[in-house]
């Protein structure tokens, strides 16, 4: 855990992998997330309307799903740290006006997420 989701329209152009390492890096510096189990993925959508239509708008949500037991001040730290990394690596389309950037926070039920990690 945690699992981390970029839901974002298909014109984002990135490193989706050096994003990734600096999130997971950021997290478990925290000391709140176990760098074992960490998953990330990017799902990307061409079926998107973004405020008016105009195809330069581009959107990225950070979804991070972690099993419940965390505290809210956790959860707020976690989010507002995938926030600072996704303004660092989307400056220029935020400079441009051409993107909105999002995060979300969903906890995971313990005894309903199932995992078999055959990883470790």
């Amino acid at each position: 855990m945690p699992h981390i989701t970029l839901e974002c329209s298909d014109n984002i152009e990135a490193d989706f992998k050096a994003i990734f390492q600096t999130l997971t890096n950021e997290f478990v510096a925290t000391g709140h997330i176990p760098q074992l189990g960490v998953k990330c993925r990017v799902v990307q959508s061409s079926d998107y309307f973004i405020i008016d239509g105009n195809p330069d708008y581009k959107m990225i949500n950070l979804l991070i799903r972690l099993r419940e037991g965390r505290s809210l001040e956790v959860r707020k730290e976690l989010s507002e740290i995938g926030m600072k990394v996704l303004q660092k690596y989307f400056e220029s389309e935020i400079n441009a006006k051409e993107i909105i950037l999002s995060t979300e926070i969903k906890e995971l039920i313990k005894g309903l997420d199932l995992t078999k990690n055959a990883v470790r």
